[in-house]
């Protein structure tokens, strides 16, 4: 049944996208609202001072890719504890965002120059959404379980993102799961620490 779902194309690859489960399978599934917000951020790109807030909003949305749980033997194919587990699978969230956002933040910076001020704030902040999802992912990784549901205080992390307010939220929760996924992911990867 799920087979149905999942676009099984051969422009998707997992060496695309630094052989990230998360990042091949959600643009497989949705290969239709990839091109839709890559559309909506080349079109916001040519809007004054919509560019790099479109762009961050992207950031947000690439957190549903952390939404699901892979199967153990993803986790140990690398053969990496869990610190190095956790530390590649953030790298590789930031460099497959990145490397996919980058010509749609030139064109941003090209059309409307005056708008460069806002890239400050959109990198740092697009990347602190990303380690927060993968790190809420891991923190209550479970194998067992495929699609686990997020509790209440994880939502209103996400929602921090997108309503300031609850930004300071967010920023605790970053560090909480963060220790929580190291701890968490030791217990099935302690033969490589």
């Amino acid at each position: 049944m799920l087979a149905g779902k999942v676009y099984s194309g051969r422009l998707v690859r997992p060496a695309l996208f630094g052989g990230s489960p998360e990042w091949t399978a959600g643009v497989r599934r949705h290969p239709t609202a990839v091109v839709a917000t890559a559309v909506v951020l080349l079109v916001c790109a040519c809007i004054p001072y919509a560019g790099f807030p479109a762009l961050y909003l992207a950031a947000a949305a690439c957190g549903a890719f952390y939404a699901a749980n892979e199967p153990l033997q993803l986790l140990l194919l690398p053969g990496k504890g869990a610190a190095r587990l956790l530390a590649r699978k953030i790298f590789t969230a930031w460099r497959n965002y990145f490397l996919m956002t980058a010509p749609f933040a030139v064109l941003a910076l090209l059309a409307q120059p005056r708008s460069a001020w806002m890239a400050a704030a959109w990198a740092p902040l697009a990347a602190l959404a990303l380690l927060y999802f993968v790190a809420a992912k891991y923190a209550r990784y479970d194998p067992a379980d495929e699609s686990p549901r997020w509790p209440l205080a994880a939502r209103l992390g996400a929602a921090g993102f997108l309503i300031p307010p609850l930004l300071p939220l967010s920023l605790c929760l970053v560090v909480s799961y963060l220790l929580r996924a190291e701890r968490n992911l030791s217990r099935y990867l302690y033969d490589y620490d």
